[in-house]
C-alpha cells in the first residue's frame, strides 16, 4: 500500500510541474494578446517548448550568495516554499479518495499560517536590508487577508457540517464569490495585489537576492498555488467544474493586465473593514440558522 502512495505522490508532482510549465506559456500568450503583441512562438511548435527551455536556462545561471547570508537557510527557504505548495494539493477533494483525508480543512488552515513564516524568513536569511523590509511588508499583507480568508472557509465548513473540504454547490455561496476571489488574488500575490514581489522601491521585495535554482523554486511555488486556489474556488463554488477552473485561471491572468496596483493602506482597509465584516455576517447567519 505504501508503494502505491509513493507512486501516486511522484505522479502528482510530475503533473503539477508540467501544469506550471504550460501555465507560464499560457500567461505569456494571453498577456501578449491583451497588449497587442506576439507571445513566445519560436521555440518548438508555435512556442510550445519555450517554457521548458526557459526553465533549463534559469537552472544554468549562477547562484549568488551574499556574505552576510546563511547559506543553508538561504537555500532551504525556497525548497520549503515549493514543498508547502505540494502539501496544499493534499487538501483538495479529488474524484477518488487517494489523497483526501478527514481533517483537510484544518490542515489547510495550518498550511496558510505556516506560509507566512517562509515568506518572512526568505527575506531575513538573505542578509540584505532590502529583502528584510520586503519580507516584513509581505507579512503585513498576509496578516490582513488570512483572518478574513479563514472566516470564509469556516462558512463553507459550517455549511457542510464537516471539517473536511468537499465539493459543494449552493446559490447562497455566490453572495460572497467576489470577496472570496479577491482574497485568493491577495493570497497569490497577483495583480492588483502584487506587493510582495513588485515593490519598485525594494527592486523585487523579499526575493530580490534569489537567482538560479532558488528563484526557480519560489517561482514554482507561486504558480503551483495559483493552480491550487483556482481549483479550490472551482470546487467550493462550482462543484469541481474544470470549465470554471480554466475560467478562473484566465481571470487571474487577465487581472494582471487590466487593473493598476493598489496601495498597502488600501489593501489593509479592504481586508479589515470590508471583507472581514462581510465574512462575520455570513458566518453568524449560518451559525444562527443551524443552531435554531
Amino acid at each position: 500500500m505504501f508503494f502505491f502512495y509513493y507512486v501516486g505522490f511522484v505522479v502528482m508532482i510530475i503533473f503539477i510541474l508540467q501544469a506550471i510549465a504550460f501555465l507560464t506559456l499560457l500567461e505569456r500568450h494571453y498577456l501578449g494578446g491583451s497588449q497587442c503583441r506576439i507571445g513566445p512562438n519560436k521555440v518548438g511548435y508555435s512556442g510550445v517548448l519555450q517554457c521548458l527551455f526557459d526553465g533549463f536556462k534559469l537552472m544554468k545561471k549562477e547562484h549568488i550568495f551574499l556574505f552576510s547570508s546563511s547559506h543553508f537557510s538561504f537555500l532551504f527557504m525556497p525548497v520549503s516554499c515549493f514543498m508547502l505548495m505540494i502539501f496544499f494539493w493534499f487538501t483538495l477533494p479529488y474524484f477518488f479518495s487517494f489523497f483526501s483525508f478527514e481533517y483537510s480543512g484544518i490542515f489547510l488552515f495550518c498550511l496558510m499560517g505556516v506560509s507566512v513564516y517562509f515568506i518572512m524568513l526568505s527575506g531575513v536569511f538573505s542578509g540584505s536590508k532590502y529583502a528584510f523590509v520586503g519580507g516584513l511588508r509581505s507579512c503585513a499583507q498576509s496578516y490582513s487577508y488570512e483572518i478574513a480568508f479563514s472566516v470564509y472557509l469556516l462558512v463553507f465548513l459550517l455549511f457542510n457540517k464537516s471539517i473536511s473540504l468537499c465539493s459543494s454547490f449552493c446559490l447562497f455561496f455566490f453572495l460572497f464569490l467576489l470577496p472570496f476571489f479577491c482574497l485568493v488574488l491577495i493570497d497569490l500575490h497577483r495583480a492588483p495585489f502584487d506587493f510582495s514581489e513588485c515593490e519598485s522601491e525594494l527592486v523585487s521585495g523579499f526575493n530580490v537576492d534569489y537567482s538560479s535554482t532558488g528563484f526557480a523554486f519560489l517561482f514554482l511555488g507561486e504558480y503551483g498555488n495559483l493552480l491550487y486556489f483556482s481549483f479550490l474556488v472551482s470546487s467550493l463554488f462550482f462543484d469541481s467544474s474544470f470549465f470554471f477552473f480554466y475560467f478562473l485561471v484566465c481571470l487571474v491572468i487577465f487581472s494582471r493586465s487590466a487593473y493598476p496596483r493598489f496601495r498597502f493602506d488600501m489593501l489593509m482597509t479592504l481586508c479589515w473593514l470590508i471583507f472581514l465584516p462581510i465574512g462575520f455576517y455570513f458566518f453568524g447567519f449560518l451559525f444562527v440558522v443551524f443552531m435554531v
